[in-house]
């Protein structure tokens, strides 16, 4: 009996995902390899960070999605290397795996523009872990807010800066503001003008490498 192709998939994210749905019924061996074996839905990211959501609600197992798939496995692992001449996958266990087509989707990552430093400070949102970090910042900033002696303190607690003016930093702006206006509402201690956020939304362009300011940000562009 002649074998099947066998495509490896590299990650579960949309790319990966669309990937091995349309493969559904062509006449191959499909893997899929991600080191989660869950599919994150990103879009909402925002919301886990804010608290409107749990993780759990954002994510699907993978098993799951593909349940119906009979000729997809997924696996949980994550890559280490690929050999290109040998066209074998090795995993960061050891593991190996041989296929005859490739599709590597394995995401993107944050870009501190060569300050890797500010990563402690100013974490990214791309996973479960760093958006349940935010959450933490976020309510604890508002917490210490309610307990400030002073206005300006408690202005420094609620002032925000997001990196980057796309659809998840507009979403999380709009978000922090919902927040902010159910805070004052409900507590007596913000009469006096104490629950007024500040959200700073800096585009892409405001920072380059090295902390330098960009063209927009030298001509006083918010």
């Amino acid at each position: 009996m002649e074998e099947k192709h066998r495509v490896i998939i590299l990650g579960g994210g949309f790319g990966g995902l669309a990937a091995a749905k349309k493969l559904k019924r062509a006449p191959v061996e499909v893997t899929l390899i991600d080191k989660r074996n869950f599919h994150l839905f990103q879009p909402l990211m925002y919301q886990v960070a804010t608290g409107s959501l749990s993780p759990g609600e954002i994510a699907a197992p993978l098993r799951g999605v593909l349940s119906r798939q009979q000729n997809t496995q997924v696996l949980l692992g994550e890559a280490a290397d690929v050999d290109p001449v040998a066209k074998r996958v090795t995993l960061c266990d050891g593991a190996t795996f041989e296929y005859d087509s490739l599709i590597v989707a394995t995401g993107s990552q944050t870009s501190y523009y060569g300050n890797d430093s500010w990563r402690e400070w100013a974490p990214s949102l791309k996973s479960v872990e760093e958006a349940t970090a935010i959450r933490h910042k976020i309510l604890y900033a508002f917490e210490r807010a309610e307990r400030s002696a002073t206005e300006e303190e408690a202005r420094a607690w609620l002032t925000f800066v997001i990196v980057g003016a796309g659809a998840t930093g507009m979403e999380l702006a709009g978000a922090l503001a919902e927040i902010s206006q159910d805070q004052s509402a409900r507590s007596a201690n913000h009469t006096d003008g104490r629950g007024a956020t500040r959200a700073w939304r800096v585009p892409r362009g405001f920072v380059r490498k090295g902390g330098e300011a960009g063209d927009s940000a030298r001509r006083g562009g918010r």
